[in-house]
């Protein structure tokens, strides 16, 4: 596992331990326990992240960002070929009017 995902998981794991055990908070002078505990708080974490990720809301969300985003390049594509089309027919038009003055 990634050492920044490793501490990630970590700062999510110590937020939800946070919420639920503040009142042993004072227990984390010993070495021995912080270490336990930031194991612990990446495993916490590790979960957690897994649980939002899997999620149907998220699954929705997501699946909604693929659409948009599908919906926004063939959008710009037919821009591009309406503006290129546009750019094609002009040029003889102007060619016509340009030999007539």
């Amino acid at each position: 596992m990634a050492k920044a995902q490793e501490i990630f998981y970590a700062t999510v794991g110590a937020s939800e331990f946070a919420l639920e055990k503040v009142k042993g908070a004072g227990k984390l002078a010993d070495k021995k326990v912080t270490q336990k505990y930031y194991k612990d708080f990446v495993k916490r974490g590790k979960t957690l992240s897994t649980k939002v990720k899997n999620s149907g809301p998220t699954k929705k969300a997501i699946a909604q960002t693929k659409t948009a985003r599908a919906q926004v390049k063939a959008a710009a594509t037919s821009v591009t070929k309406a503006v290129r089309a546009d750019a094609k027919a002009t040029k003889p038009a102007a060619t016509k009017t340009a030999k007539a003055s």
